[in-house]
């Protein structure tokens, strides 16, 4: 199935734009397709896993426009069509 990715982080320009569009097996999960994008490019492993392979806790997931939160987290599952879109921390005051 193939899923549209957007990434909101300045290292995308780093980045073929292969990334923009993820090709993954039927029912893969978020978390799979974060792993996919990071066995491609290295500068999108070192942003958004930490030195044990897991994924920094200020990263934030969205599937199309939702935030995975509030769905099954990382392990919800992606469909065909879907749009998953990583942002980086968000800070304010």
């Amino acid at each position: 199935m193939n899923i549209a990715v957007e990434i909101a982080f300045s290292f995308k320009q780093k980045m073929d734009e292969s990334y923009r569009n993820l090709d993954l097996p039927s029912d893969a999960t978020v978390l799979e397709g974060l792993h996919l994008l990071a066995d491609r490019f290295p500068v999108f492993r070192e942003r958004v896993f930490d030195d044990t392979g897991s994924i920094r806790r200020n990263i934030n997931a969205l599937i199309n426009g939702s935030n995975v939160q509030f769905r099954e987290g990382l392990n919800t599952v992606l469909h065909a069509g879907d749009r998953l879109t990583v942002l980086p921390p968000v800070g304010g005051g």
